[in-house]
């Protein structure tokens, strides 16, 4: 089923008065479709921004998006009222199972980041991957980089929203729980390929609090229920009747800190994609990939575990 989706992005953020009239930037809008049963596809629609022009409009936002000087402005309140992270994310760099080079900290006074395969040295705004040597390259590894070119561009909006942009030559795929979400299907259940010159959100603070939230509370809840059930309050599975129960209930204690964190996190793969579509399994079979760390998210995180802490992390994957 083919459709064409228009998402309206925040407004964008002037330094006079905090916001701008909410039509004063076009919405990005992209055509989406499925090739095989786990891949959607992302194709720029309409005329595209040059990404360096619109980098410098972006640079001119205040760094607290989130602070409440503007009580008429039309932002939602902030999430959490914890003063921002210093870094808005870290970005590690992969050739198949291999970290690459140090993790490369963003921080907040760049809401824009872009991530490319040139040579030149990386620092605030700009991670360049050209440059990075691994003595276990593989020649697939070294083909695939030649590719990256321009890369990818992050933005982080409002309080932690993420929105990218495809500069490369080539489509990047990307993990991403919000746009799993966005298409229905189940988290970590689609690549979603991104065409050159896509612009797209890949990451909504607010759902991951609810989903975060969510799954803490059922883990809690299960833990809780489990323990009464081998004590010997409630009929445990060898009762008839109690088979469903106790398989949900065991699936939902094994959620950990690491599943949870893993919410906080946006992966994406240059040139190559993975998954049921692809002959290549898993992102780390891919050639070269990032992970994208989102620290306002993970705070948030910290928060919800102090709130209600589960007793131990699940099985890592």
């Amino acid at each position: 089923p083919h459709q064409t989706m228009a998402p309206t992005p925040p407004p964008s953020v002037t330094p006079q008065n905090g916001y701008t009239p909410k039509h004063s930037q076009p919405p990005p809008s992209f055509h989406t479709s499925w090739t095989g049963s786990s891949t959607a596809i992302y194709t720029p629609v309409g005329p595209q921004q040059n990404g360096r022009s619109h980098q410098q409009q972006s640079l001119h936002q205040p760094t607290h998006f989130w602070s409440q000087h503007h009580s008429s402005a039309p932002f939602p309140p902030p999430v959490s009222n914890h003063p921002g992270p210093e870094f808005w994310c870290s970005v590690s760099y992969f050739e198949m199972d291999v970290q690459v080079g140090e993790q490369f900290k963003v921080p907040s006074s760049c809401p824009v980041v872009t991530v490319d395969g040139y040579v030149d040295p990386s620092g605030g705004d700009r991670f360049c991957l050209g440059q990075l040597s691994n003595v276990h390259r593989t020649e697939g590894s070294e083909r695939a980089r030649l590719h990256i070119g321009k890369g990818v561009q992050l933005e982080c909006r409002g309080e932690g929203d993420v929105w990218m942009r495809c500069l490369s030559d080539h489509a990047v795929f990307v993990q991403s729980y919000y746009l799993d979400r966005e298409a229905g299907r189940a988290p970590g259940d689609a690549v979603h390929k991104i065409y050159p010159g896509a612009y797209i959100k890949v990451f909504d603070l607010r759902q991951c609090h609810r989903q975060m939230q969510q799954q803490a509370a059922t883990a809690q809840a299960a833990a809780a229920a489990q323990a009464a059930a081998v004590a010997g309050s409630i009929p445990g599975p060898g009762s008839v009747g109690g088979i469903a129960p106790a398989v949900s209930l065991s699936a939902a204690v094994g959620i950990g800190v690491d599943d949870l964190r893993r919410l906080c996190i946006v992966r994406l793969s240059f040139v190559k994609g993975w998954g049921p579509d692809y002959p290549r399994q898993s992102i780390k079979h891919t050639p070269c990939w990032l992970e994208v760390h989102l620290h306002r998210a993970l705070q948030l995180l910290d928060e919800v575990l102090h709130t209600m802490p589960l007793s131990e992390p699940g099985p890592t994957h």
